[in-house]
């Protein structure tokens, strides 16, 4: 089932939008991103399917991974990918079920590990391809190689952040799985998922330095754009009737972007100093924001000299793993409950995680100041079709 919509996004770098023309995808930036990890040919797709079929993990470890075509995948003013086509998920059996959890969990680990962001529920897709594998992957891949040390921030998990918790809890990727796992999904399922997340990770930090190795050989890694946002589309969409509304103010980057119809676009180049934008109609020309003074500056980056190995890397381990049980955990849950050698154990005021070797972590189970719940009254976006729709009213904030 393909996404039928002629325009696919908002305009950007001189009026560029992203078109459909037959079964293709037009995107007027690089798709260099989306072809590394939605090819199953590219270098890093390779190396991920070989290594965990030798390592144990399981050659279909990353099955949930499509297998896109790509043309022009290494140009940086545009590229073209198939159109996504995808049968929905039929409702699971209890295996089915398992193994979607487990999926979850393995998707939450590797968009973690590899620092990709802005992961919300529109841009993920869940369906079955024409081999009869699950699909759970994003449409679009634009900010990668963060360093980061919660899933939450991968946006598949809500951040706990007052100021954003409510947009947080209804745009978070893994809602597209509620209605299949449940509301509140099974106790073993989410035990399934955390073990999946676990093992995932401990297998990613082993074969850190040789995935490091990947970016390292790919000769376009410095030329690539890395979107960064300093705002929201909405602020952006307000700007145009009332720009002064916004705080922070509008930099003279952004006015000038919005003054040409567009929704600004801003970049980093890795390796490289600065947030970036195109300053001309050909994207040859790259302005750069200043380095100093009250300007948005750049987060941390993994570094491929380093291996990607990071001191971050032991939170998200550790403290993610209790992050993922937070999001979905449930009041009702209570007692242990045991999945592919993982058991959770769950008290009235403390979660403890029993290891396979024995080892036993423990946190307090309201973790309301790190993670939200996926969890809300309203059921908009936990929709049984391929895509998110186009157009989606929260029935919870109409009533």
């Amino acid at each position: 089932m393909p996404d039928a919509r002629p325009h696919l996004g908002d305009a950007h770098n001189f009026g560029r939008r992203v078109t459909r023309k037959g079964g293709r995808i037009w995107k007027p930036r690089t798709v260099f991103w989306e072809w590394l990890l939605l090819a199953a040919d590219s270098p890093l797709r390779r190396f991920l399917s070989e290594t965990a079929e030798r390592d144990g993990l399981g050659a279909e470890a990353f099955g949930f991974l499509p297998d896109l075509k790509f043309s022009s995948p290494r140009a940086r003013d545009g590229g073209e990918v198939e159109a996504v086509t995808l049968e929905p998920l039929p409702l699971p059996s209890p295996e089915q079920r398992r193994e979607l959890a487990r999926i979850v969990g393995r998707s939450l680990a590797l968009w973690s590990f590899l620092g990709v962001a802005d992961l919300h529920w529109e841009n993920l897709v869940l369906g079955v391809d024409s081999r009869g594998k699950v699909v759970f992957a994003p449409l679009d891949i634009e900010m990668i190689l963060a360093d980061l040390s919660l899933p939450t921030e991968t946006k598949l998990l809500p951040d706990a952040d007052p100021e954003y918790a409510a947009i947080c809890r209804h745009a978070a990727g893994v809602r597209r799985v509620l209605p299949y796992l449940g509301k509140p999904v099974d106790p073993a399922d989410l035990v399934a998922m955390a073990s999946a997340y676990r093992g995932t990770l401990i297998f990613l930090e082993r074969h850190a330095r040789k995935i490091a190795d990947v970016f390292a050989s790919l000769p376009e890694l410095g030329e690539m754009p890395i979107r960064v946002c300093l705002r929201g589309t909405d602020e952006y969409v307000r700007a145009r009737s009332d720009a002064s509304s916004l705080w922070p103010p509008l930099l003279d980057a952004e006015t000038e972007q919005l003054a040409r119809g567009d929704i600004p676009y801003f970049f980093q180049l890795y390796g490289r100093r600065g947030i970036h934008w195109f300053g001309n109609q050909e994207l040859s020309r790259l302005e750069r924001l200043p380095l100093e003074g009250d300007v948005p500056q750049l987060d941390p980056v993994l570094q491929v000299s380093r291996g990607f190995r990071s001191p971050s890397r032991a939170k998200l381990r550790e403290d993610g793993l209790f992050t993922v049980l937070g999001a979905f955990d449930h009041g009702s849950f209570a007692g242990k409950h045991e999945a592919d050698g993982l058991a959770v154990t769950f008290r009235k005021r403390a979660l403890v995680v029993h290891l396979a070797d024995g080892e036993e972590l423990e946190s307090r189970r309201n973790l309301s100041a790190f993670v939200g719940s996926v969890y809300l009254p309203c059921r908009c976006g936990e929709v049984l079709s391929v895509f998110v729709p186009e157009v989606t009213a929260c029935e919870a904030q109409t009533r």
